[in-house]
């Protein structure tokens, strides 16, 4: 199809790819394979379904690391992640030859560089090992860690992933929490001094093992994340931290992007792939982000809507998000009357035809237009998976009803957020002055991480202190446990690793 561009010149290839439908979207790698090697103890079901939102029963996931179990099986999701395969066999803990020997022959002939046509390609390994301080780095563990890793699949990223850091945790506190509240510490000022002091008992013990393992002389770096089998309520159990890891382990881009379409536990690296799709709408030429020519507004808005939401990847069963008439009404809740006409008009209308209202915009103008209408819809996506995506042990992230839609969509509708991001947008600099297209994609993440600080109070995130204190971040948090020291009791407070806490006067 050959399109008139905005000043004039003709566009014969009409940006196809930049249209390009989900499924093409993703079809460089629709799947994101995970290798998971470890044993009915180290690997409960709350890995997969905190990270991928599947429900799996808990005698599926044991039978997955049984010995008997066939590593080239895919574990069965019965449709509930479409971007995902997973893979499972028992870890190298016991030391059995013929169990090794069989993840390896895998590993070779699924990394991504060997894997035949047919077979799901492995792009990642998660390696669990339960946390007790008792565990010993076995000798098959470490000759695959220290030599044979980088042999098989030399660019294949592995995560060393210890679980059950929550039982660690409590041992830690059944040894020193009792006792330290009795001295006068306040309840708020011992979480805090027992996450540090938990982290160092951890070092100390597990790390130290596994690091005398994973020595700097190491062709492969790799990467070591604690997760609990709950969620918490300070750090999200380490699954969001498991998800961040993971990515940045994968250098591939178009594998980047699967992994960001099969992970269900950071909105935020949902939200960065939207941006970053949005930019590619647009052009930056002599300083300045425009639109991309040769293609319409009227295009782009569901194209990326389609792409958006292929990327959330949400556990929609009851398909609402596929409704027709919610882009119009994500649109209509974002944007107020005077907009809405013109946005309407571009969506129905194309920008050169004649008679129509978009002929009055200016280049700048319909920038500024096109990148408040996608970041609407990326604020709408990540207020509707922050309701449906885990944060607490009881949140359960597999439903997404029709009334859960039309709530976020009033929260928009009558909200301050939306504002936030019309203006951001409307106040930034790059439409006049921009050297990359990611500045773009940085913008659309910048407006709709500032709304929802607007909508702080009714974050699922949030976290309260004691005394009724609204706790946002780590820093806040640790100013207030110090202000918080020896509240009730005249003593110095010495702790296990010999540090001491002097009262406050």
């Amino acid at each position: 199809m050959t399109t008139k561009t905005e000043n004039g010149s003709v566009d014969h290839g009409r940006h196809l790819d930049t249209l390009s439908s989900p499924a093409e979207f993703f079809a460089p790698c629709p799947r994101f394979g995970i290798l998971v090697l470890g044993n009915p103890e180290a690997t409960k079901q709350e890995l997969f379904s905190k990270i991928f939102g599947v429900d799996l029963e808990k005698k599926v996931v044991a039978d997955a690391f049984a010995i008997e179990h066939d590593i080239e099986k895919e574990l069965s999701l019965h449709g509930q992640n479409e971007r995902l395969a997973i893979f499972t066999s028992q870890n190298f803990g016991t030391d059995d030859p013929d169990n090794y020997t069989r993840a390896c022959d895998f590993i070779l002939s699924h990394s991504p560089n060997a894997v035949q046509k047919r077979k799901q390609p492995v792009h990642c390994i998660w390696y669990c090992v339960a946390s007790e301080e008792n565990r010993t780095v076995h000798t098959l563990e470490k000759k695959f860690f220290s030599n044979d890793l980088a042999t098989l699949a030399p660019q294949l990223p592995v995560v060393l992933t210890f679980t059950k850091y929550d039982e660690f945790i409590s041992q830690v506190q059944l040894d020193w929490s009792r006792e330290a509240q009795d001295r006068g510490l306040s309840k708020v000022a011992v979480t805090h001094i027992l996450r540090d002091l938990t982290a160092k008992r951890f070092e100390q013990t597990i790390g130290k093992r596994w690091d005398d393992v994973l020595v700097p002389g190491l062709i492969k770096k790799v990467p070591r994340v604690c997760v609990s089998s709950t969620v918490g309520d300070v750090d999200g159990g380490g699954f969001e931290e498991l998800a961040a890891t993971t990515l940045a382990a994968v250098r591939d881009s178009r594998v980047r992007l699967a992994f960001a379409a099969a992970q269900r536990t950071s909105v935020f690296i949902s939200m960065q792939f939207c941006a970053t799709t949005a930019a590619d709408y647009f052009t930056v030429n002599t300083g300045h982000a425009r639109k991309a020519d040769g293609v319409e507004m009227a295009e782009i808005i569901p194209n990326f809507f389609a792409k958006a939401v292929a990327i959330f990847n949400m556990r929609d069963t009851a398909a609402v998000l596929t409704d027709p008439t919610l882009l119009d009404r994500i649109l209509g809740a974002t944007f107020e009357p005077a907009q809405r006409r013109f946005l309407e008009e571009s969506l129905h209308h194309s920008s050169i035809e004649s008679g129509t209202i978009l002929l009055g915009l200016s280049p700048h103008e319909r920038a500024v237009l096109l990148t408040q209408a996608l970041a609407g819809i990326v604020l709408f996506l990540h207020k509707l998976a922050d309701t449906q995506w885990p944060h607490e042990d009881l949140v359960s992230p597999y439903t997404l009803p029709a009334r859960t839609v039309e709530r976020e969509l009033q929260e928009i509708r009558s909200g301050t957020e939306k504002q936030e991001v019309l203006e951001t947008i409307e106040a930034s600099r790059i439409f006049s002055s921009c050297q990359l297209k990611t500045e773009i994609a940085d913008l659309v993440v910048k407006a709709v991480e500032q709304a929802e600080r607007v909508d702080v109070p009714n974050s699922p995130n949030q976290r309260a202190g004691s005394r009724g204190i609204v706790v946002e971040d780590d820093s806040e948090l640790q100013e207030i446990s110090l202000s918080f020291v020896n509240d009730k009791g005249p003593d110095d407070m010495f702790l296990p690793c010999g540090l001491k806490i002097l009262r406050l006067n």
